[in-house]
């Protein structure tokens, strides 16, 4: 049996997409709750390392750089110099597997169902029902004393702060790198016009690196009250913009996860993706999708049946999810 009493010293492994990272803090700050006297770092690559700066859960974040086994034997030893107590590894590529093998810590901790469990001596059982990822990861820290009543009930940025008073600003966020999660750049229009027409909302349309051409095109579809937000030099840039909306819609994405962690409202498209696991039950969250097609939620990457899920969804069947947090945000205003 491992000893997992009182750790002095925790190392948290989250390399990779930004979304993830975010969907990680409620288990951060669960484990500074559990344990408030150990030193808790967290081993994060550049853009996520930005995303959570200022978190109060945190005491020091590690940029790990590099995608080379040779780096990755670099940070195992950069890691055991450290002497942490447990590693926990969310991750568990084979990266950060072996650093967590070669950690010397107490505690290696991964999860118990990936094929590079070899690494860990103690093994995070998953839930046996789909859940919001957030929830799922601390659930996966129930061997190491930490409970969901430890954590928050949503991820936590520090980036930007909401506006006390709100202009009528619906966020638009058509990219996805993911096909199967990008709904049609007429169809985010066509809500746009809506939006305009019946509530006079302004829509601001986002963009990240190579999707300037899509923005464009969802500005040009709506016409009069749409515009494209400016180049963002990084993660703060973008939450400042994404702080200012009343509602942010968009597909499941990095850009929802940061906008959600802000305190924004927010409407997703689903298609493949599952919003059990992407999407917190909570009334300033909401979800929209074609639940009577059969394969829907399939989780693939690429689609037998011509994207059926995103262009047979109208902008009128995602309308009313996005006019009832309006009138949320109208009553707090």
């Amino acid at each position: 049996m491992i000893n997992v009493s009182q750790p002095r010293s925790i190392l948290v492994v989250q390399l990779r997409r930004l979304g993830d990272v975010i969907l990680t803090t409620p288990a951060l700050e669960a484990l500074k709750k559990r344990y408030p006297n150990a030193k808790l770092d967290f081993l994060v690559e550049a853009p996520g390392a930005e995303a959570v700066a200022g978190h109060p859960a945190i005491d020091e974040i590690l940029v790990y750089d590099g995608e080379s086994p040779w780096k990755a034997l670099t940070w195992a030893l950069k890691t055991r110099a450290r002497r942490y107590d447990w590693v926990i590894d969310f991750l568990a590529n084979p990266r950060t597997a072996l650093l967590t093998a070669l950690s010397g810590a107490r505690v290696k901790a991964g999860p118990a169902h990936v094929s590079r469990r070899w690494a860990y001596n103690h093994r995070m059982l998953q839930s046996p029902l789909p859940c919001y990822a957030a929830l799922e990861k601390v659930r996966w820290l129930a061997g190491l004393g930490v409970t969901p009543a430890d954590a928050p009930e949503l991820p936590r940025l520090m980036l930007a702060p909401r506006p006390a008073q709100l202009e009528n600003i619906v966020g638009l966020v058509p990219p996805s790198r993911k096909e199967t999660r990008r709904w049609p750049a007429s169809s985010y229009a066509r809500l746009g016009r809506l939006l305009r027409d019946k509530h006079g909302c302004a829509l601001k349309v986002f963009w990240g690196p190579g999707e300037k051409d899509l923005a464009d095109e969802v500005v040009r579809g709506i016409g009069e009250g749409a515009y494209a937000i400016s180049k963002t030099r990084g993660i703060k840039d973008l939450a400042r913009e994404l702080s200012s909306c009343r509602v942010v819609v968009g597909n499941c994405a990095g850009p929802k996860h940061v906008a959600l962690a802000l305190g924004v409202p927010t409407v997703t498209i689903h298609a493949s993706s599952d919003p059990a696991s992407w999407t917190p039950v909570h009334p300033d969250h909401r979800f929209v999708r074609l639940e009577e097609l059969h394969c829907i939620g399939c989780r693939l990457n690429d689609c037998p049946y011509n994207l059926e899920c995103l262009h047979q969804l109208p902008a009128e069947r995602v309308l009313p999810a996005v006019e009832q947090l309006l009138a949320r945000t109208e009553a707090r205003t």
